[in-house]
């Protein structure tokens, strides 16, 4: 394969050509995703609905949920990579919670303990006893929620107690993570069940479709979950047929047409995901110069996705007039140093980890990992 390689991509690449980072710039979308977010919620933060984001009223989703969907896309090819080169179930588990937790718990602590505590109207002593300031860490880091507020933290905004909006999607990730990770321990990713696996994927979206769908105001726990499972699923499915998936502009065209056809019915999401996907992997082939080396050496989508919005509040609270292009250029300006500083300090150390606790694991039971693969 390595001999063949240079003249496939040179001519239209397989998805497998790609899988390394050195060939694929999947860290730049990530972080591009992570600043159309920004972007949209600069908008939402300001009016106080999401109406007001971009392309709402073109597609039916906002330019910040469109960067979710890739997002989670995205999500389910790497994450079904990851768990391929996993030893273990466990061993997956620990790199997954370290590279979602310990970037996670210093965010909510930084802006439970001093951001909240400087924009509460609240004084300190009275905001640091309030029952309110352990409920929004506890509910936060828990994932049960990403509305949990602050004590009297941005009550009169436009979006008011909304602390970090962001935050709620990251339930329904570990949901798919844990999903995934169930279907593996059950031989998903072994070559003899590869085959079942895309058969039982296509079966699940079918069934998905039986039902009417729901307005999305309207949307229950399994709504969402059903949501986010349409595009994590191809994700994972893309990367099961990676050696067969060629990556090609000419695709785009029907795709394209699919997805503009679909608008406003039952298939909306899944020609969505189709798109929005392939597209994804497309301009993962391209170079981006030297942004894919930048990336590659620190990620930092994680951290402007989860430091952005409270600054976008902060700012909004404390910058009478500001515009929501002056709230996306201001909130850019200060997410990336404090990603840099989370990726540098803490997730990147984290990530470290990943070797030593798996050492203590088969210590501790005394037991080699099981090779999944």
């Amino acid at each position: 394969m390595n001999a063949k390689l240079p003249s496939r991509l040179s001519q239209r690449p397989y998805l497998g050509d790609i899988m390394v980072p050195e060939r694929n710039s999947f860290g730049v979308l990530r972080c591009l995703m992570a600043s159309l977010v920004l972007i949209s919620h600069s908008y939402l933060f300001y009016s106080g609905t999401s109406a007001a984001e971009p392309l709402t009223s073109i597609t039916g989703w906002s330019l910040g949920e469109h960067a979710v969907q890739v997002f989670f896309f995205l999500s389910g090819l790497l994450v079904a990579q990851s768990f391929d080169r996993s030893r273990s179930v466990l061993d997956f588990a620990v790199a997954r919670i370290l590279r979602i937790f310990p970037g996670l718990v210093v965010c909510v602590l930084l802006t439970a303990l001093i951001l909240g505590a400087v924009m509460s109207t609240l004084g300190p002593a009275q905001y640091y006893l309030s029952a309110g300031l352990p409920a929004y860490i506890v509910k936060t880091l828990s994932l049960s929620t990403g509305s949990a507020p602050l004590p009297g933290v941005f009550e009169n905004l436009p979006l008011g107690n909304r602390v970090n909006t962001s935050l709620w999607t990251l339930k329904y990730e570990v949901i798919c993570y844990i999903a995934l990770a169930l279907a593996g321990a059950m031989g998903l990713f072994r070559s003899g069940w590869k085959g079942a696996a895309i058969l039982g994927f296509a079966i699940a979206m079918l069934a998905v479709f039986v039902t009417p769908p729901v307005n999305a105001d309207d949307y229950a726990f399994t709504d969402n979950l059903r949501y986010f499972v349409l595009f994590f699923g191809p994700g994972a499915a893309a990367y099961f047929v990676r050696d067969r998936l060629i990556i090609s502009a000419w695709a785009l065209i029907p795709l394209f047409a699919l997805f503009v056809a679909a608008l406003g019915t039952q298939l909306t999401e899944l020609a969505t995901a189709l798109f929005l996907g392939y597209a994804a992997l497309w301009a993962a082939s391209k170079t981006f110069g030297p942004l894919r080396g930048a990336c590659n050496r620190m990620d930092l989508s994680f951290g402007i996705y989860i430091y952005a919005g409270p600054i976008q509040q902060a700012l909004i609270d404390t910058v009478p007039g500001i515009q929501p292009l002056g709230i996306a250029v201001a909130a850019f300006a200060l997410a990336v140093p404090l990603a840099i500083l989370s990726w540098v300090f803490v997730e990147r150390p984290a990530l470290g980890l990943r070797p030593k606790v798996r050492a203590f694991v088969t210590r501790q039971t005394g037991s080699r990992p099981v090779n999944l693969v």
